[in-house]
């Protein structure tokens, strides 16, 4: 289905949405590359309660179908490569929740869409930093309109940063 044809809207993740998101993150192609389901479910209600994150339940034709977030890699400290971000970039993570909505172009339609709407809020970029050995998401994210800006080596392998600004994203409608 072309991207223009997808209904996509986006719903705050609320306490009811918890059960559906441990279920996704227990998804062996979601948690290959997302932490214990546990633990990721926590952080999504704590730092969504604190502010830290704004997540939501990406519906796509009516359906749910992946968890995105958006965050402020500005206020971090835990990945060095944050340090030098201005405080108006906002971060973005996903996964598609159910094996049958990957490989379809789902993730790129969503993320295109959740750009979209952060864009006409006024943000003046963003960026996604998927694991080195996940060709998948990368391309997805490519797909989407995210370039490459860096790379984050560390012990626990390579980051690739990729960025996206409402000039890239104009060119890619």
């Amino acid at each position: 289905m072309p991207a223009e044809n997808a209904c996509i809207h986006f719903e705050p993740v609320e306490e009811m949405h918890l059960p559906m998101l441990s279920r996704w993150l227990r998804e062996p192609h979601v948690r290959k590359w997302w932490g214990d389901p546990e633990t990721e479910i926590e952080l999504i209600r704590t730092g969504q309660a604190e502010g830290e994150v704004d997540a939501y339940i990406a519906h796509f034709n009516g359906a749910p179908a992946a968890y995105i977030q958006g965050w402020h890699p500005s206020d971090r400290d835990e990945e060095s490569w944050v340090k030098d971000m201005p405080p108006d970039t906002v971060g973005v993570d996903m996964f598609i929740g159910t094996p049958e909505m990957t490989g379809r172009g789902t993730g790129s339609r969503i993320l295109r869409a959740f750009a979209r709407m952060l864009f006409e809020a006024g943000v003046p970029r963003l960026v996604i930093d998927p694991d080195g050995e996940n060709g998948s998401a990368i391309a997805a994210f490519a797909r989407a309109g995210f370039v490459k800006f860096a790379e984050h080596r560390d012990s626990k392998g390579v980051t690739v940063l990729m960025e996206m600004t409402p000039r890239t994203f104009s060119r890619i409608l």
